[in-house]
């Protein structure tokens, strides 16, 4: 799959997450190179506290799939997941992770993970995602 077409959708996704005032963070998971789930933050929105778009994306392929085992698929995030997402994808089962921002909340040193994560380098992509965010924050601080 085109990751052209991937960053269109979690474009779109992002959008929603400044409706609802969450962080905007997005995810796809594909299979076969079709995107098959889709999922954005929704924490602020439905007041849930692990509501991140990762976690939101894997409940949707676990409720369809109904196999806990991912591992024939791959997640697409716009920032690299946080410790909790992180491991909530290793008892998924999905093997790769492709993201565009680095996520410096997270310590990531501590963490043994079978995850094999895959920076995506795609400069304006990557702009507009590292802009998305920067417009949160300011927005939120003020």
């Amino acid at each position: 799959m085109e990751k052209d077409i991937i960053f269109e959708n979690l474009q779109k996704l992002i959008k929603k997450c400044n409706k609802s005032k969450d962080v905007p963070i997005a995810a796809v998971i594909i299979k076969d190179r079709i995107i098959k789930f889709k999922g954005y933050n929704t924490r602020q929105k439905k007041y849930i506290f692990n509501n991140h778009a990762e976690i939101i994306t894997i409940n949707k392929a676990f409720k369809k799939t109904k196999s806990k085992n991912l591992s024939e698929y791959t997640m697409y995030v716009n920032l690299k997941p946080c410790i909790m997402c992180i491991a909530t994808l290793e008892h998924s089962n999905i093997k790769k992770v492709y993201y565009w921002l680095e996520n410096e909340k997270c310590d990531y040193s501590r963490i043994k993970s079978t995850i094999t994560f895959h920076k995506v380098y795609n400069k304006n992509q990557e702009e507009f995602f590292k802009q998305e965010l920067k417009k949160f924050f300011k927005k939120l601080r003020g």
